[in-house]
């Protein structure tokens, strides 16, 4: 006799499921279509389960045939159930069977041929035997549907510890939780075949992931009662390109102002006005917020994309009341996902959709749009941060040299230390594109570090005064300057490599004098140990006489652009500043000098130093070496 005590109360909640799962809003990916299979083959299996025992102990006068029929469909739809948790487990990692062949048929084999198996028991005796009195018992191949089970509940496993990175930890628990959970209820059926326990455990795993995945609360945003942005960089990680043509983003400007003048549970209110009336509006359409007042609607008809937009907009112009007499009157701006860059990497067209929305909300009455070169532009930058951080993390960052001549002799005086990284094609990136990139995620200070350290290893290993070196320039960018440790680390370097200090001049952007006060206790406090300052690119518009009078600088380089526009308009600027630097006691270096006629005219001004494509671009240190080196 089997034992039925649970199967009433799984069925009932298996039915709440389904009815829980049509009632709520849902965005069409992969694994709400997996999960309500994984409820359909469940609810299936569980009837057929119960009706077989039922019809064995109670029907014996039923044709044979008929409880083999029963039988292998519920052994059928019992291997169902064990595929349809492993394909879970496959989409939730975004792990596609379908991109191998070979990983393809080593999956699905063991499925097929048990498959083959069961439907053999409609004719000879393999996965269970039915005699004449209709007597069930298991036969000589049942063994294979355990094998089946603790196949796929091995490999599901495997592929989660194996993909783990790919899930945040709140998913890679419950993914862990269900197979485990699956794996006890394989065990205990094995061990107690005449209850109907793996039901209760296939519905605690289902349980499991409801809550974990599948629970409408996951993609919901309270506020607005819409869809939020895990749900949106769902729908982009699956969709096909030409399922939602119409991608329709916008912004509400100064949303932070908007909270401080309208208070938060106004503004809160005015967004779940907004949100009730594009889903009402646009019912065929997904409505995504994705807070900062930013809204996305996705749709299939791309032809009513500008009367959407002009619906919005008019819309807009009206106020929404948001309670206690309140009216809110807001401007919007949109973006929009060109149908063709949809066809690019899709995580870097949301990040483009992303920063676009943000752009738009501080502009008034933009359009943008969201072209492929706009999508290539943010791949680009993306590898170059890849490079940035590749670079510092293995200390390949390397060191260019740039030659510095005597104004008067032309002959080499000193030179620039520069950073060179490459790309994973090994060219070059161009300096202007990666310093703020590391800049802006911090990996200056490092670089500029190891920068410090290979220019100290160089004047160690290298008899620069043979080359006619006097000093190398070595960049120091604004964020290094606020390090408070800047000048013991530095010191500690020059001791590694018993490199005298004034053999190394440190560059300081003219940007970096927007912070007077941080820069001059910097600078005097290196100043101690013996550095000594140059003033890099002057002419750019942060300095003034006043205040680089009061900072410890020996020499003031003229940015290349001031230099060149000097060229063109032949003003007494120029010189002018020149003859002032100089008076006040430093010395002056013109960057960007091209030909020999700039070189004479700077010579003429009374520039001390030159440094430009005219003597040499920037090259590899070995270079240097081979071209400024003693020959023997």
């Amino acid at each position: 006799m089997w034992n039925y005590s649970l199967v009433l109360p799984e069925l009932v909640i298996i039915f709440i499921f389904l009815i829980f799962y049509f009632s709520q809003p849902k965005i069409p990916v992969r694994h709400n279509k997996a999960f309500l299979f994984i409820i359909i083959i469940d609810l299936a299996t569980i009837i057929f389960d119960v009706t077989c025992t039922l019809f064995l102990e109670h029907f014996s006068h039923i044709s044979p045939y008929i409880l083999r029929i029963q039988n292998t469909i519920y052994f059928l739809l019992f291997l169902q159930r064990i595929i349809c948790f492993f394909m879970f487990t496959t989409i939730i990692l975004k792990k596609d069977l379908r991109s191998s062949k070979k990983e393809k048929f080593i999956n699905i084999l063991p499925f097929e041929i048990i498959n083959v198996f069961v439907f053999l028991n409609l004719f000879i005796d393999t996965i269970f035997h039915i005699s004449e009195e209709g007597e069930y018992s298991p036969g000589p191949f049942n063994f294979l549907i355990y094998v089946a089970a603790f196949f796929y509940l091995f490999l599901s496993l495997v592929y989660v510890i194996y993909y783990h990175k790919r899930l945040s930890i709140a998913d890679l628990i419950p993914c862990l939780a269900y197979n485990v959970v699956l794996f006890i209820g394989y065990i205990l059926r094995i061990a107690f075949p005449k209850y109907l326990l793996m039901n209760f455990f296939t519905l605690i795993s289902i349980i499991i992931i409801y809550l974990s995945f599948q629970n409408p609360s996951l993609l919901k945003e309270e506020r607005t009662g819409t869809f939020n942005l895990k749900a949106l960089q769902l729908l982009f990680s699956e969709m096909k390109p030409e399922k939602y043509p119409v991608i329709l983003g916008f912004a509400i400007h100064n949303y932070n102002d908007l909270r401080e003048i309208y208070s938060n549970n106004q503004t809160d209110a005015g967004l779940l006005l907004i949100g009730n009336y594009l889903k009402q509006n646009f019912p065929h359409m997904l409505v995504f917020y994705l807070t900062s007042g930013r809204f996305v609607l996705m749709g299939k008809d791309i032809s009513s994309i500008e009367d959407i937009r002009q619906k919005i907009e008019t819309r807009f112009k009206a106020p929404w009341n948001a309670g206690k007499a309140v009216d809110m009157y807001l401007d919007v701006s949109f973006t929009q996902i060109k149908p063709e860059a949809f066809f690019c990497n899709r995580d870097l067209v949301l990040t483009t959709l992303l920063s676009n929305l943000i752009e738009a909300g501080n502009q008034e009455h933009a359009n943008i749009e969201i072209s492929v070169d706009q999508v290539k532009k943010i791949e680009t930058k993306k590898e170059i941060k890849r490079a940035v951080e590749l670079a510092v993390e293995q200390n390949t960052v390397e060191l260019f040299l740039q030659p510095v001549f005597d104004a008067k002799t032309q002959k080499l005086q000193g030179a620039e230390a520069l950073a060179r990284i490459r790309n994973g094609m090994g060219e070059i990136i161009p300096p202007g594109d990666f310093i703020p990139i590391a800049e802006k995620n911090g990996r200056i200070n490092i670089l500029g570090e190891q920068m410090f350290e290979k220019t100290c290893a160089f004047i160690q290993t290298h008899d620069i005064a043979a080359m006619g070196l006097s000093w190398i320039n070595v960049n120091l960018s604004p964020i290094q300057l606020l390090r408070h440790d800047l000048c013991s680390r530095f010191t500690d370097i020059l001791k590694k490599y018993d490199t005298p200090a004034e053999k190394i001049h440190l560059e300081i952007t003219e940007e970096s004098m927007i912070d007077y006060d941080l820069l001059y206790r910097q600078m005097e406090l290196m100043k101690k140990a013996g550095f000594l300052f140059v003033l890099d690119d002057y002419g750019r518009g942060y300095s003034n006489v006043a205040r680089m009078r009061r900072c410890p600088f020996i020499n003031i380089k003229l940015d290349m652009e001031f230099v060149w526009d000097y060229f063109n308009s032949k003003d007494k600027l120029l010189p002018t500043i020149t003859q002032t630097i100089k008076e006040m006691g430093f010395t002056v270096t013109a960057e960007g000098i091209e030909n020999q006629e700039m070189a004479a005219e700077m010579k003429k001004i009374g520039c001390d130093y030159l440094q430009g494509y005219c003597f040499s671009q920037p090259i590899p240190v070995e270079k240097f070496i081979e071209k400024y080196g003693p020959k023997n």
